[in-house]
């Protein structure tokens, strides 16, 4: 019901927003026209960077004097989509006035991404051998995505067959993951009962490990900010402009601010038989590129729909890369 409840209110704020990236037919007027784009983008989620590796830090192996052997026994493998596509839905809105474009857009999300977590030091501990997976952990992400940028139309670049299109603009990208455990080998269920009653989720205050209390279920918040330079080249595929082959890319730079609410995810060691957090949050430099190939059609001088592809990757803590299939329809109001 909360899910529901979260997606009406996007949508309703989708429609309160401006949106991005207005097709090169809608401009040339005097006056102001608006350009509104409805989009699905089924994206399918190789990489999920919104949320740090996945392991089991509550598990050190250590000999028989105390010293650490390994703080990180416990990897996470082969992070995949818990389905094949999850639908991305996006709202565009764009104010258009001769050459020039002030536009926006917003999307939304809801994904889920599992991993295997596996044993991974490298001498069995019975009854664990290396490579024996000992859970899954599930990662389930809502992603909020909005844009302003304004751009500039440079037509018959080749006359009657390309024009281009460069712009400047912001990007913020908010995604929430939801984490827990399932599928966990009974051994380590049984050692996490009697070692971490209450969960195998760490949370720890400090670095040191000295104030820290477990959990089975755990959050990440997590924002992407930064500047984008979208460009676009349109291809007029025939003499009468109504098939076109847009291609666009638009960089981005900015950076990551990740919160994991003090989850411990990795451990360190400072001394042989010492231990701190290795934290994988904060902020740190971020960089992504998004790059859309469709074919446009023109229904007329108001009403055009288009299809074709998108791949998105973005390098922050973790790497995140998407693709899939995107399909829309533009409408224009006003101009002449």
């Amino acid at each position: 019901m909360k899910r529901v409840r979260l997606q009406v209110t996007l949508a309703f704020v989708a429609v309160l927003l401006l949106g991005a990236q207005a097709p090169a037919w809608a401009q040339g007027s005097d006056e102001w026209s608006w350009v509104v784009t409805p989009q699905l983008w089924g994206t399918h989620i190789e990489k999920n960077g919104f949320a740090a590796g996945s392991s089991l830090s509550q598990f050190i192996i250590v000999n028989g004097v105390g010293q650490v052997l390994d703080a990180n026994p416990f990897a996470g493998e082969n992070s995949q989509p818990v389905e094949t596509f999850y639908p991305q839905w996006g709202l565009q809105v764009a104010a258009q006035k001769n050459r020039w474009t002030l536009a926006g857009s917003f999307q939304y999300v809801s994904f889920e991404t599992r991993s295997d977590i596996v044993f991974d030091f490298s001498s069995p501990v019975p009854p664990l051998s290396p490579g024996d997976r000992a859970a899954q952990e599930f990662i389930d992400t809502q992603r909020i995505d909005i844009d302003f940028a304004a751009s500039y139309l440079f037509p018959d670049v080749v006359k009657d067959r390309l024009d281009l299109s460069l712009g400047a603009g912001v990007k913020l990208i908010y995604a929430e993951a939801t984490r827990q455990f399932a599928n966990v080998d009974p051994f380590i269920a049984l050692f996490g009962a009697l070692v971490a009653p209450g969960g195998l989720y760490a949370v720890c205050s400090d670095d040191n490990l000295t104030n820290c209390r477990n959990r089975d279920r755990v959050k990440t918040k997590d924002y992407l900010y930064g500047g984008t330079i979208p460009m676009s080249a349109i291809v007029h595929l025939t003499s009468d402009a109504r098939w076109l082959l847009p291609l666009s890319i638009t960089p981005f730079l900015g950076a990551e601010t990740r919160d994991d609410r003090d989850v411990v995810y990795r451990l360190d060691t400072p001394t042989p038989t010492s231990l701190e957090v290795d934290r994988l949050d904060g902020t740190t430099f971020a960089y992504g590129v998004t790059a859309d190939a469709t074919v446009r059609y023109l229904l007329s001088d108001t009403v055009s729909v288009y299809g074709g592809g998108r791949v998105q990757y973005i390098r922050g803590h973790e790497e995140y890369l998407a693709y899939g299939p995107i399909m829309g329809m533009s409408v224009r109001f006003g101009g002449r």
